[in-house]
């Protein structure tokens, strides 16, 4: 028998683990954050025209052009990749060096602590506080680092800074390190929250700020996302990545979001309402949660193990904290009024006979 090749010298990283389903209903699947709207009529039309075009190559030149006609920056300062995914990966080839400092907080988004482990960083964690970016601890670790993931509203806790808290952070940050503004739930922010991004751009050099179509436009099964920043920083990743890097339906889809927001807009608004009263229900049963500006919120109730199987019993999965750093909570995606009804009623159950 033949042998095979070593695997060389590599880093051993925990597998991302994606949120499952039970049985075989996706309506049912409350674990990874999808939006349970979908996108827009006019979205799966543009879907269906550009489908017999698919045996041609597409680059992203229109949609970067529409993200920065958008945002009111340059064409240069923006990047289109596959996923708000992709960039954390581009960011860890062009801006980690090995035995470098790179600043999270605890729990963070997984990618984000798979990139830097792939290449050879130091990781410094800081623990949340509340849900929360501990900002003071975050600014001192990163006084001697070479870069900061700073998600916000941050997974998996849902909680975001506003953007007074984000200004006074980026002020003690040094120039020297790097700061990656996910913004991936930015939709569900009420608009007094949102960030100004292209002020923050142009005062900061060291920001790059990523977002997705994932969440809010809710084509996370197409896998479309963007990057703004310094044009330098921009060209670098640009010059990383692959060639054709977002397929032609993708990007269809994409350009066809920004053009008809109103459909997304009256999802997010759906999503929001429902998570209200979410929150409200696991407020008058006591369970403690993370006040979520996101479209999940995660919680702890008694047992997160008789939480997720009283879940399951109606078809529901849900996303268990151990997967996500924070053991004992359970994270929920918000689905339509029914699959809510269904989480409601399988906590009651649960907190009745424990």
């Amino acid at each position: 028998m033949r042998g095979r090749p070593a695997l060389g010298e590599l880093p051993e990283v925990r597998p991302y683990q994606p949120g499952g389903t039970v049985g075989d209903e996706p309506a049912g699947k409350l674990s990874a954050n999808e939006s349970y709207l979908g996108p827009g009529p006019e979205v799966i039309a543009a879907i269906e025209a550009v489908a017999p075009e698919v045996h041609v190559y597409r680059t992203s030149r229109h949609l970067r052009a529409a993200i920065s006609s958008q945002l009111g920056v340059d064409e240069e300062r923006v990047i289109v990749t596959n996923g708000s995914d992709e960039v954390c990966f581009l960011v860890g080839v062009a801006m980690i060096r090995s035995g470098d400092e790179v600043v999270m907080s605890d729990p963070p988004y997984r990618i984000n602590e798979i990139v830097s482990v792939l290449n050879g960083a130091e990781l410094v964690r800081v623990p949340v506080v509340d849900g929360g970016h501990d900002l003071d601890a975050l600014a001192a670790a990163a006084q001697d680092a070479r870069l900061v993931w700073l998600p916000t509203p941050h997974n998996p806790t849902g909680v975001a800074l506003s953007p007074a808290q984000l200004e006074g952070f980026l002020e003690l940050v040094p120039g020297e390190c790097w700061v990656v503004l996910d913004e991936a739930y930015r939709a569900f922010l009420p608009l007094d929250q949102r960030p100004d991004a292209r002020s923050l751009l142009d005062r900061y050099p060291n920001l790059l700020i990523q977002r997705t179509f994932s969440k809010g436009a809710g084509l996370a099964g197409a896998r479309v996302g963007f990057a703004v920043g310094d044009a330098d920083a921009i060209a670098r990743l640009d010059s990383y990545r692959a060639p054709f890097n977002v397929n032609a339906i993708a990007l269809a889809a994409a350009q066809a979001s920004i053009e008809h927001p109103a459909w997304e807009e009256y999802a997010i608004s759906e999503t929001c309402r429902q998570r209200g009263e979410f929150e409200a229900f696991l407020g008058g049963l006591e369970i403690e949660f993370w006040p979520s500006q996101t479209n999940f919120v995660s919680f702890r109730p008694r047992s997160a193990d008789r939480a997720i199987e009283a879940l399951g019993s109606r078809g529901i999965s849900a996303r268990s904290g151990s997967d996500l750093g924070c053991p004992g909570w359970v994270r929920v995606t918000i689905g339509s009024a029914p699959r809510m009804r269904l989480v409601r009623e399988s906590l009651i159950e649960m907190e009745e006979m424990t």
